[in-house]
């Protein structure tokens, strides 16, 4: 039994690309009188002013504020991640701040509904919206296993079906919402969840939601005493892959319908989006192998300039041999760089 009152039920949404105008009708088939507290992370990068909760307000009944950090969570409001921070839920209140990035975003949607899944459980209703890669899916796994009740926009119907679909696939048997219906069923599971008990978050899964301290790391951060030996079973397996971002290595961890990355600094990864970090870093290293090259070449002809007249065929050469080399390696990078890896497209459902 929970020791502390019992907040509204916790309305968690998250979107990116394509998303606002399926949230604002989302939001605008919400009621006055909605018995719960809606919290939006939307892919906005870090403007400090996204004016995202201005748009929104025209749209709806209820209040909708950017969130501020120790607000109380009350029923039938809005409030709105800003720009460059993450949102979390604590027991009955808000919790804005920094934090390492997770799936390259702050905000990030997995982060508001691994904390939603942790501190509300059963009373936890989550519903992922059009966008790229896969944000909100390792949330929307954590969410249904609390108990909760998870939504995904129609992929048929979503201007980018890959984060409604990755959310799907891992939260087995996530309801379908419709555009034109979305403020009907999120209205009906909100009125399902408040009459469910709120559970004790203390015997939930807090090892597993891998819920971001905004004050920096994770709920698994390695020890300030530095152990070697920081992950247990519960923190997954140790891979050979280093983290894109920082590169901390990587840890790899399952919940049931999805796997996902974590390094021990916090960033967090679901597949789809560890796949693209990869590949633009791996760009990076290549193009700084390009410049590596071209700067060798380009000294190397200026020794051609000042040498001796007995070693200027010598050097000569080499500059030659190197010269040849960065115009391979840039083709190399061209290439690549214009033939990115095949992929499902993102706005076929």
């Amino acid at each position: 039994m929970s020791r502390h009152p019992t907040p509204p039920v916790c309305v968690v949404v998250g979107g990116s690309a394509g998303s606002l105008e399926p949230l604002a009708r989302a939001l605008g088939g919400l009621e006055p009188d909605l018995p719960a507290t809606v919290l939006v992370a939307v892919h906005v990068g870090d403007r400090p002013s996204t004016r995202l909760a201005e748009v929104l307000a025209r749209r709806t009944r209820l209040p909708v504020r950017e969130a501020r950090d120790g607000t109380p969570l009350r029923p039938g409001e809005v409030h709105v991640a800003p720009g460059g921070a993450h949102l979390l839920v604590h027991r009955d209140h808000l919790v804005v701040g920094p934090g390492p990035r997770v799936n390259r975003q702050r905000p990030s949607i997995d982060v508001l509904f691994a904390a939603a899944a942790r501190w509300h459980g059963p009373r936890a209703v989550s519903l992922v919206l059009s966008g790229v890669l896969d944000d909100g899916a390792v949330g929307s796994a954590l969410v249904r296993a609390g108990g909760g009740r998870v939504l995904v926009q129609d992929p048929a119907a979503a201007e980018f079906s890959s984060m409604p679909r990755a959310a799907a696939r891992a939260a087995p048997g996530a309801t379908v919402v419709r555009d034109d219906d979305a403020g009907r069923i999120l209205t009906e599971a909100v009125r399902a969840a408040a009459t469910t008990p709120a559970s004790d978050p203390e015997d939930t899964m807090t090892d597993q939601t891998g819920e971001t301290d905004p004050a920096g790391g994770s709920s698994t951060s390695m020890a300030d005493g530095g152990d070697l030996h920081h992950l247990d079973p519960r923190e997954g397996r140790l891979t050979r892959l280093v983290c894109p971002e920082c590169g901390g290595s990587i840890a790899e961890l399952d919940l049931p319908g999805v796997t996902y990355l974590r390094c021990h600094v916090g960033h967090q990864y679901g597949p789809m989006t560890f796949a693209a970090a990869q590949a633009e870093t791996s760009e990076a290293k290549l193009w700084a192998a390009v410049a590596a090259l071209e700067e060798q070449a380009a000294f190397a002809h200026h020794l051609v300039a000042g040498s001796e007249p007995a070693d200027v065929e010598h050097l000569a050469t080499a500059a030659r041999e190197v010269a040849g080399r960065a115009r391979a390696m840039r083709e190399q990078a061209v290439s690549w760089a214009g033939a990115p890896p095949a992929r499902e497209d993102d706005r076929t459902g």
